[in-house]
């Protein structure tokens, strides 16, 4: 198997860089406070009640290996914005070709098409790694994480109503797929991702790849 190692690089006309990384240690404070943030809102995620460092840095380890389950983190101008994953659909063995992807944007970033280079980034990878099947469970009335499920391919397989309470709101749940083996590729979904992102800009991709 090969480790894909890949670093996207942004430079905008008003002088942000965002980036892509494989995240660390250092990240899970960053990591845990952007989850609270989904949690105390709600309508983005399960979780009732707020988590601590320990629990996220938990949440991370279990990515394992993570040459096939990575986390990584968005930057911009070296300030983690936002996070996401390529996580375990099942723990039996036949659906290791599985793979479900989740992603969470910083409040103070949305709408600056952060989540949009995530989800790209997440089919690259998962595409790359060689699964057969990625799926997102999403909020029904989670309008943007839909729209990207649409802009991406994804099919809604699934539908749950009534599925989560969370406090006096009571919400369905979707369940979307994509087969990653046909329909739009990495270099497509990357094209339509950068599209998305405002201002002019120069585009640096470098591709790292490591043999085990």
């Amino acid at each position: 198997m090969q480790i894909l190692s890949e670093t996207y690089v942004r430079e905008y006309s008003h002088g942000r860089t965002i980036v892509i990384r494989d995240a660390g240690e250092r990240d899970i404070s960053a990591i845990t406070r952007i989850y609270n943030i989904a949690v105390v809102a709600g309508r983005s995620t399960a979780d009732l009640t707020v988590r601590n460092m320990e629990q996220r840095r938990e949440w991370v380890d279990s990515h394992n290996p993570r040459d096939m389950y990575p986390v990584v983190v968005i930057e911009v101008d070296g300030v983690v914005a936002g996070f996401g994953s390529l996580s375990k659909y099942h723990a039996r063995a036949g659906y290791s070709e599985i793979c479900e992807f989740s992603y969470y944007i910083d409040k103070a970033w949305a709408r600056h098409g952060l989540g949009t280079r995530l989800v790209a980034w997440l089919i690259d990878a998962a595409q790359r790694i060689g699964f057969r099947i990625a799926v997102c469970v999403v909020f029904a009335d989670n309008a943007g994480s839909t729209a990207l499920m649409k802009k991406y391919g994804f099919t809604r397989y699934g539908y749950l109503p009534a599925a989560c309470r969370n406090g006096e709101h009571i919400m369905d749940v979707a369940y979307w797929y994509r087969g990653l083996t046909d329909g739009k590729d990495a270099q497509t979904a990357r094209s339509e991702a950068e599209q998305g992102i405002r201002g002019s800009e120069t585009v640096q991709v470098t591709v790292q790849q490591l043999a085990q």
